[in-house]
């Protein structure tokens, strides 16, 4: 049965363009494979994807957290180099950022966003350099793409931006030569930071949160190595380092980095803050749908809504509460008295919070927390589905409503539980399917009318014209049948089917040779003859034939018992026996048969 995730990846490759369940807020990091994004939740569940020409190549991927727009280039496409697509909007086809008329040639392999100036930085292979480019507006519908540096023997890939520093940093993966550099965004203050014990380097990360820069390195030979160091290149150390894998592009959160592997065609992760114990985690896997490699990868949380002043340590010490009142207010008689709506603002609640003088502390707005409401909560976006609460640990977790389920409660109870177009409802939190062709609980049990739809799909000629083929969805079912047949299970069955015949045969010849055995002993059994002849009046036995034939008879006898010249019974005690091929044998047994024909006991 063709999993729910399997179904939408499908779906969107024969699509032209292709938006499903779009939800800005429900997922956690993105992946550009063949020519859509695929958006998942931390723990690889699928939310939704977006597709875009059929014909385009995906390779570099931006997030605009504030307008929830992503960017996507396309490394291929010859009539639109650079999409964006705001997540949520109705229509489903991207907008054109960068075309030909902008750049004659370009292949844009890395983007990034910066959410202050509202630019776009990105690496181009075909020009060798490093662009930026104000994001098309009103004001501007066609910006100008300008160049920040040249690159005359460099081969640059992978960018990262540092939002709180203003730094932009690239990889160099040219054979000859292996480095990361980094310059102010206006190009100035250009330098090396890392250019030893590098091998080929294509993805490159900044971690606002914790201050590191990461890279992917495919080491020579079969092993690789995820390294990370401070923003300036120091404190350099290798977080994992493998074998049997080609990482490409590299994303971080809060809690893992994620990359993705072109040997397996997966996405993986690792923890940032990992122990001896962790490994890499293989979150999601493309090889069994056999799509092309799977390129770029970014993080929803680590691309905006930074407080740069909180992470870089620079707030300002937190002075005491300060409270400001209005003017006292004068009367007739000179007497001064407050307001009795005297408000009292804190001077350091922030983000728009009151100061709550019954509990003398500031009073949050819906997505901070702390003493002065500076600082983002954990449940911040977290429950796609429910109410957020902190745990003892301050860890957020969700209650989900009946319909939902999953750590952030994003998985719909119903989402793949209805098997064979089963409609499914929600009643006491349990999912109930209601079957139109089937059966069982969840319809997997189908009636006849598959075996007859299959029939009507597979035959040339419509020789069952009596069924409504308005039932018979032939598209769905040939393409349920092509990956059942080429599926990895078919050997297995090609394998039982070929030993049954083999049992089969080995018993026929069995049986054979059993049979043959027996008819050639039977064949071998001796064959015994006796004539007899007496004269008529049957007074003198007589040995040979006489010479008249009036006044004799003959009697023949050949292995017969119960008919012989006597009324009592025959004697054959060794008649029974096997032959053998000596001749003195076959005489002794001749004698013996005489000597009980003509002996005591005949007649």
């Amino acid at each position: 049965m063709v999993s729910r995730d399997t179904f939408l990846l499908t779906l969107a490759l024969v699509s032209g363009f292709l938006v499903v369940s779009m939800d800005a807020q429900s997922w956690d990091f993105a992946v550009a494979i063949r020519n859509r994004i695929d958006f998942y939740s931390r723990n690889g569940t699928l939310t939704f994807n977006l597709t875009v020409d059929k014909d385009a190549t995906l390779k570099g991927l931006a997030y605009d957290y504030d307008t929830q727009t992503v960017y996507m280039s396309d490394s291929k496409n010859t009539g639109v180099f650079m999409y964006s697509h705001k997540l949520g909007d109705k229509s489903p086809i991207p907008s054109s950022v960068l075309k030909p008329e902008e750049t004659s040639i370009s292949e844009v392999v890395a983007i990034v966003f910066d959410p202050l100036q509202k630019m776009l930085y990105w690496t181009d292979q075909s020009l060798k350099a490093l662009m930026k480019m104000k994001v098309p507006s009103k004001e501007n519908p066609k910006p100008t793409p300008i160049r920040l540096h040249n690159f005359t023997d460099h081969n640059p890939h992978g960018i990262a931006l540092d939002i709180c520093n203003r730094y932009i940093y690239w990889a160099n993966n040219d054979f000859s030569k292996h480095s990361i550099e980094r310059s102010k965004l206006d190009g100035s203050d250009r330098r090396v930071i890392v250019d030893t014990e590098l091998y080929q380097v294509y993805g490159l990360a900044v971690d606002h949160e914790g201050g590191k820069l990461y890279w992917t390195d495919d080491s020579e030979g079969i092993d690789y190595k995820i390294e990370r160091s401070d923003l300036d290149g120091n404190e350099r150390e290798i977080l994992w380092e493998g074998s049997s894998q080609k990482p490409a592009y590299i994303a971080v959160d809060k809690d893992s980095v994620y990359w993705t592997d072109w040997t397996s065609d997966a996405i993986w992760k690792i923890r940032k803050n990992r122990n001896t114990q962790d490994k890499p985690v293989e979150v999601v896997s493309y090889k069994k749908l056999h799509l092309f490699l799977a390129e770029s990868v970014i993080t929803r949380e680590n691309t905006g809504n930074i407080d740069c002043k909180a992470i870089s340590g620079r707030q300002d010490k937190l002075t005491k509460n300060l409270m400001l009142t209005t003017p006292p207010v004068e009367f007739h008689n000179n007497a001064t008295t407050n307001t009795p709506e005297t408000t009292q603002l804190h001077l350091n609640c922030r983000n728009n919070s009151y100061y709550d003088e019954s509990t003398s502390s500031c009073r949050c707005n819906e997505g901070f927390i702390g003493a002065y409401c500076d600082t983002l909560s954990p449940c911040n976006n977290y429950c796609i589905h429910g109410n957020c609460t902190l745990d003892n640990k301050g860890l957020p977790q969700c209650q989900c409503p009946s319909s939902y389920a999953g750590e952030r409660c994003e998985r719909y109870i119903c989402d793949g539980y209805c098997l064979n177009n089963g409609s499914c409802s929600v009643s006491n939190a349990m999912p109930l399917c209601k079957c139109e062709h089937s059966r069982g609980p969840r319809c997997e049990y189908t009636t006849e009318l598959d075996e007859l739809c299959s029939r009507y799909c597979m035959e040339t000629e419509n020789t069952l014209a009596s069924i409504n083929i308005t039932l018979c969805r032939c598209g769905e079912w040939n393409e349920t049948f092509s990956e059942f047949s080429f599926s990895a299970e078919q050997p297995i069955s090609s394998a039982i089917i070929m030993w049954s015949l083999v049992a089969v045969i080995g018993t026929l010849i069995i049986v054979v040779g059993v049979l043959s055995y027996h008819i050639h002993k039977l064949r071998r059994r001796p064959r015994i003859r006796k004539r007899f002849v007496g004269g008529k009046r049957g007074i003198t036995q007589l040995t040979s034939r006489p010479q008249g034939p009036t006044d004799s008879y003959e009697i023949s006898i050949e292995n017969c018992c119960n008919m012989n010249i006597c009324e009592t019974p025959c004697f054959e005690p060794k008649l029974r026996t096997t032959p053998t091929k000596s001749k003195s044998t076959k005489k002794d047994e001749k004698n013996s048969l005489l000597d009980s024909m003509e002996g005591a006991d005949s007649c």
